[in-house]
């Protein structure tokens, strides 16, 4: 295969967040890209929050053919959506962008994403009737809006309760979410693990959507009563820095299937990849390629 370079006819797609420096998406996307012998490349772009407004006018001209939003913009991006799709709808948030000659249309591939990478590891086919997640942001929004609209009965969301702009926003999130899918009852609990037990021991998949344990800085694993969990219950969480989390290497060491948080970069990886050109590419791929590189860096 001839090397790629980069000319005047490439086309561009990015990454935009601060802190970006950490970001996989280049890896995958690029990776897929030269697999694929496209003539496209994807960057990592740091964006000031403060200056979104400005930032959206830009991209509108710039045409880069596509772009991810990282925190914390996913939010604060929607009101610049020309059309906005599916699970963003009812979130709120985008988080994957295609620009078709200046018109934006926004999409939520971590919704999407949330659910195959579950369902990949679901190896007993079990029904998931009860969501259990922790957190309210953004991320919670996605997964919450995913297993709604995949027939999920009951979702449970746990926040401290004096967080009131994510309480707040969430309760306005489940509003908008029973009335796209009436059959799903959204719950909210306190952030108080002794009062968990009832809910957890039903609950198919429990799911970290806090930045708790990002960097091996946290105490969840130390917070979660596992013993209130059921015993078939899969672990989720959207952290892939580390790899493991402490949160999910406890509940790997006591049995429990686990989902990572490049697991769910893989499958969001394939829904952006799809919506960009038209290309179907495995998760297992993308999450090899990021594996890789990670073993790589190490070095």
């Amino acid at each position: 295969m001839e090397p790629f370079i980069v000319n005047a006819k490439t086309d561009l797609y990015a990454i935009l967040g601060d802190p970006i420096s950490h970001s996989m998406s280049p890896v995958i996307h690029n990776n897929a890209f030269r697999r694929f012998g496209m003539d496209k490349v994807f960057l990592a772009v740091r964006c000031d929050p403060e200056h979104v407004d400005e930032m959206m006018r830009s991209l509108r001209f710039m045409d880069l053919k596509g772009y991810v939003f990282t925190m914390p913009l996913k939010e604060m991006v929607f009101s610049h959506m020309d059309e906005v799709k599916d699970e963003a709808e009812i979130t709120g948030a985008i988080n994957c962008v295609q620009n078709e000659n200046g018109r934006l249309i926004g999409y939520n591939t971590d919704s999407r994403g949330f659910w195959t990478a579950v369902a990949s590891r679901n190896v007993k086919n079990r029904p998931i009737n009860r969501v259990f997640i922790l957190g309210m942001g953004g991320f919670a929004k996605a997964a919450a809006a995913q297993a709604a609209l995949q027939g999920v009965k009951e979702i449970i969301a746990v926040n401290r309760m004096e967080e009131t702009a994510y309480v707040d926003s969430f309760r306005a999130f489940a509003g908008r979410l029973q009335k796209k899918a009436p059959h799903s009852t959204v719950c909210l609990m306190d952030w108080d693990p002794a009062g968990w037990k009832e809910a957890l021991a039903g609950a198919d998949v429990v799911a970290n959507a806090t930045p708790n344990g990002l960097n091996c800085d946290g105490d969840l694993y130390l917070q979660f009563p596992y013993e209130y969990a059921d015993p078939d219950a899969i672990f989720f969480d959207a952290i892939y820095t580390p790899l493991k989390t402490k949160f999910l290497e406890k509940a790997e060491q006591l049995g429990h299937p686990i989902v990572d948080g490049l697991d769910l970069l893989s499958h969001q990886g394939v829904c952006s990849f799809k919506i960009w050109t038209g290309m179907d590419v495995e998760p297992e791929q993308m999450r090899q390629d990021g594996l890789r590189f990670i073993q790589e860096s190490a070095h």
